[in-house]
């Protein structure tokens, strides 16, 4: 008997201390789960976020990931690219108590210093390039990939050797997108120049379309692509029977001499940014550049214009990339006549995030 009740405390304590570990393990699933429910996104926009651009892409993105998440989101649109306005967008955000917040404009940057760095608790996330303040990170797309394929596409489907570039601004994303797709064609067809026309604005369908059509009509482009918010440089295309390239969207109705659009996939960037940012996993590089491999980038289906041949060749460079091939190594020269790549080596992220303010040989630019 006695040995029966020895058994008995024992059992009675472990069934006590199973309840004990119960207790916690629960408790701190609901700790889990309260900090989830209290972070709450927000996210600062250029233009409304049905734009049909750069902003509506942004969104979608960013409300997906916080859907399948589970997070609460907060937006401030039509935001200028001015200290003002931008600071009074953040103090908007963090007064909803957002603890997150995404500055999806490039010009977002540090004109917005002193307010990141007085709200140290809050973790900013930009496209700005410049993240030297301890909560704030640079995030961005591999889309240099992307260009530097339809590039190719480019190459050989050019009769006039000249394709038109309308750029929105003047930074290192734009830089490196009008490299890449430069390597690109020039990979296929060495007599290619590529021409560009700056707007020095990213929402201007006026000017997009003008400069487009100045560079078919005045400078001999038979293909055009664009870096801008929105789309109207491949309606100069169309009415000029020119190719077109597109970008940011696949955009659909247009005739076959619109071959195929580079697009992102900010969904996956803004899920992987805000996993890390749940489980306390922000990264030591303050940067996050995605590509091709993590799914962040593509572009939409080729059209049948385009030879059989150019395709295989297009998807047989694109499967180089997926091993690990890169865009930006080996021998690179600028259009001053200058090396800045050699055999063997390769542009580091941080130079093509940050510093990457020149061009490769091939590109001519109107100031």
């Amino acid at each position: 008997m006695k040995k029966l009740k020895g058994y008995t405390w024992i059992l009675m304590l472990v069934v006590l201390l199973l309840i004990l570990a119960g207790l916690i393990i629960g408790l701190f699933r609901m700790s889990i789960q309260n900090d989830e429910e209290q972070t709450i996104v927000g996210g600062v926009f250029l233009d409304d976020i049905d734009d049909g651009g750069w902003s509506e892409n942004h969104y979608n993105g960013l409300k997906t990931a916080c859907d399948a998440l589970g997070l609460k989101l907060e937006v401030v649109t039509n935001v200028e690219e001015k200290a003002a306005s931008e600071e009074a967008a953040v103090e908007e955000l963090v007064s909803k108590g957002c603890n997150v917040i995404f500055l999806t404009s490039e010009g977002y940057g540090m004109d917005l210093y002193p307010v990141m760095a007085k709200y140290n608790n809050v973790e900013f996330y930009t496209v700005s390039p410049n993240s030297d303040l301890s909560n704030v990170t640079t995030y961005f797309c591999r889309l240099y990939e992307m260009r530097y394929l339809a590039g190719m596409i480019a190459g050989r489907m050019t009769q006039s050797n000249i394709l038109g570039y309308v750029a929105g601004g003047r930074n290192p994303q734009v830089t490196r997108g009008i490299n890449a797709f430069t390597l690109g064609a020039r990979s296929v067809n060495q007599d290619v120049t590529v021409k560009v026309r700056y707007l020095d604005n990213w929402t201007d369908p006026k000017d997009e379309y003008l400069q487009a059509k100045k560079l078919i009509t005045e400078d001999g482009a038979d293909l055009i692509t664009y870096h801008a918010s929105l789309n109207t440089a491949i309606d100069a295309a169309e009415e000029l029977g020119a190719y077109s390239v597109g970008y940011g969207r696949d955009m659909e109705g247009y005739s076959d001499k619109y071959l195929t659009s580079v697009i992102y996939h900010w969904d996956v960037v803004y899920r992987k940014i805000l996993e890390d940012f749940l489980k306390g996993a922000i990264t030591d590089n303050h940067y996050y550049f995605l590509g091709m491999r993590e799914g962040a980038v593509s572009f939409t289906d080729v059209t049948n214009i385009v030879p059989p041949d150019v395709k295989l060749l297009v998807d047989a460079k694109r499967k180089e990339f997926a091993k690990g091939s890169f865009v930006f190594e080996g021998e690179i020269i600028s259009n001053t006549g200058k090396v800045m790549c050699r055999k063997g080596e390769r542009i580091s992220d941080d130079a093509l995030l940050r510093r990457m303010n020149w061009f490769v040989e091939g590109v001519e630019v109107y100031e």
